[in-house]
């Protein structure tokens, strides 16, 4: 069959979504191309988009570490050890040992690995949709939109984003590998999925579940008897994997449950209001594909009301159901969205309501849609549908990258997070944290005071809108410290206690007041309810040796600081009072 007689029918396959007769033999060649082919193919456009991006996140690689980042890199003294890194095959973990190793804990290179790892995710979702849809301009405007959309910003810039991208880039994969598998029949293809299928469940435990759903939806579109003849063949194997893979992360999703819905986290219920949850959730994702204004780490504004959340919903679901029968290029493109946010929209509380990388891979089934219907339009009007693309891709370009700035620094992050989530008791209790770093930064004792005022003032408003958030009350309790106000700083930590009695750097903090004060009974009696939390903590054990020295108590000393050298025998400061104790 000639180039010309299959680009012809073709274009019947578009518009009709479905196909007959000899259409079926222009099928099967366009979805019989390899990945290889599609690269060579399109190898210009794909090295333009590239350049593209590059240009587009160049003002996220100077961008320092920021709010998570913290801990797990430069903060974390095994970073650059690769046997600790591939130790529970966490993809993330791998990457950022890997990283650590080869260039040292720099920013600068893990932003630039991540913003080469989204090219690849373009690049990917690129063949995915030229694969499902057998349309390379449907793909080529589609992987426009997609990367460039400034919803994207905080999996690429912000370093501790990047298991969001190996969900995106393991779930392509695996799709890409099932849709071979069934033009092919091929095992080989199936058991590479699985395979990867196991990485990704190892990065992230509940994201790639999804999978399962993507594929059925995939069938709902493009199935014909023989890939129905070969789902049937494997679905017993799938079966198993999902029942096996449940059981192995069962303890995955009560350890988050337990984590997430203790101490100043505990409210009434573990589970979110599902009238609320759903409707509001998914009005706010529409919202954010649309019109990404209100970018924010910390989503907690939804101002629209239940009835108008809960008729988007309905709406978007009675959409899917309608193009289901009328056109199914556009269900699987509804459908996407749907089946890829659900595991980041849990009924138990294990993760935010709404959140920008939530929406990461999702953001894809949006991006088609809206391609899809330019495309329509272009075949009636020949300029506005472009003018309409070049206009949302400019808009878009200059919203990301003006939300790369945002994640720079880490107090741009926590101002505009402040700005846009002014509700957020986390976003306020990590900008007063900010506010503490920036004054053992500043050199004149002015600034110095400025600025613990400024983290006083945050921590406060923290406590203002979540009355029992402990760390908060801790967090300021160390301000207060610091400026001197050592009785404002007893009343700051007592309420922390208060509400969540297992804070034990709360009664580190009192005990060490306690001495300066000279109540040295208030220091032991805090000691002894510190070690009775944490009986295996060489701090503790640390905090107690020194009360007893303090109180002449000896041998109660001696002991304490022995147990404390026994649990941590690199603990310096016990190892030198444990030496002037017994010289004593």
């Amino acid at each position: 069959m000639s180039q010309k007689k299959i680009k012809k029918l073709r274009a019947v396959i578009d518009s009709n979504g479905q196909k007959v007769g000899e259409y079926r033999q222009a099928e099967t060649l366009l979805m019989g191309k390899s990945l290889g082919v599609i690269l060579k193919e399109n190898n210009k456009f794909l090295i333009g988009l590239a350049l593209g991006l590059l240009a587009l996140f160049v003002n996220s690689l100077n961008g320092d570490f920021v709010s998570d980042d913290y801990a797990t890199i430069p903060h974390n003294p095994l970073i650059a050890n690769l046997g600790v890194g591939f130790k529970g095959l966490s993809s993330t973990n791998i990457l950022k040992s890997m990283v650590a190793f080869v260039f040292g804990v720099k920013p600068f290179q893990y932003h630039l690995v991540s913003t080469i790892f989204y090219i690849i995710i373009c690049v990917l979702a690129f063949v995915a949709i030229y694969k499902i849809y057998q349309d390379r301009w449907l793909a080529i405007m589609t992987v426009l939109i997609f990367s460039v959309h400034p919803l994207h910003v905080e999996a690429v810039s912000w370093i501790s984003g990047v298991p969001y991208l190996f969900i995106a880039f393991y779930s392509l994969i695996i799709l890409l590998l099932t849709i071979k598998f069934f033009e092919t029949g091929r095992w080989q293809l199936l058991i590479g999925a699985a395979g990867l299928f196991l990485l990704a469940y190892l990065n992230d435990f509940p994201r790639i579940f999804a999978i399962f759903p993507l594929v059925i939806i995939y069938l709902m579109f493009r199935g014909n008897k023989k890939i129905l003849s070969r789902i049937w063949q494997i679905t017993p194997y799938l079966v198993i994997v999902f029942i096996v893979a449940l059981a192995f992360g069962w303890h995955h999703i009560v350890g988050r449950i337990n984590v997430v819905n203790t101490g100043y986290n505990l409210s009434d219920s573990i589970y979110y209001d599902p009238f609320f949850q759903y409707p509001t959730g998914l009005a706010k994702y529409l919202q954010l594909f649309w019109a990404p204004f209100d970018l924010t780490l910390y989503h907690t504004m939804y101002v629209l009301p239940v009835w108008l959340n809960w008729s988007i919903l309905l709406n978007y679901l009675a959409m899917t159901v309608y193009f289901y029968f009328k056109d199914k290029r556009l269900f699987f493109a509804l459908a996407f969205v749907i089946v890829t946010i659900l595991p980041s929209m849990a009924p138990v509380k294990v993760s935010w309501l709404v959140a920008e990388r939530y929406a990461f891979l999702p953001s894809l089934g949006f991006c088609v849609f809206l391609a899809i219907i330019l495309k329509e339009m272009w075949r009636k009007a020949k300029i506005v549908p472009p003018t309409l693309l070049v206009s949302l891709m400019i808009f878009f370009m200059v919203r990301a990258y003006l939300r790369n700035d945002d994640w720079a620094t880490n107090h741009k992050l926590w101002v505009n997070t402040c700005q846009v989530s002014p509700n957020s008791h986390n976003a306020w209790n990590n900008i007063g944290d900010d506010y503490d770093k920036l004054a053992t930064l500043e050199k004149d004792n002015n600034g110095k005071m400025m600025q613990y005022a400024n983290a006083i003032k945050g921590f406060t408003q923290s406590t203002v809108i979540k009355p029992n958030y402990a760390d908060a009350y801790h967090n300021r309790a160390n301000i207060f410290f610091k400026v001197g106000r050592l009785d404002l700083a007893r009343e700051s930590y007592g309420i922390a206690l208060n509400f969540s009695p297992g804070l034990y750097q709360t009664y580190l903090s009192l005990i060490q007041i306690d001495l300066m004060e000279g109540n040295f009974a208030l220091a032991e009696e805090h000691s002894k309810k510190l070690l009775t939390i944490q009986p295996n903590n060489t701090q503790a054990w640390y905090a107690h040796g020194l009360v007893m020295a303090q109180t002449g108590k000896r041998s109660e000393a001696v002991d304490a600081l022995k147990k404390s050298l026994v649990l941590d025998p690199a603990n310096k400061m016990a190892a030198e009072l444990l030496g002037q104790v017994e010289k004593n």
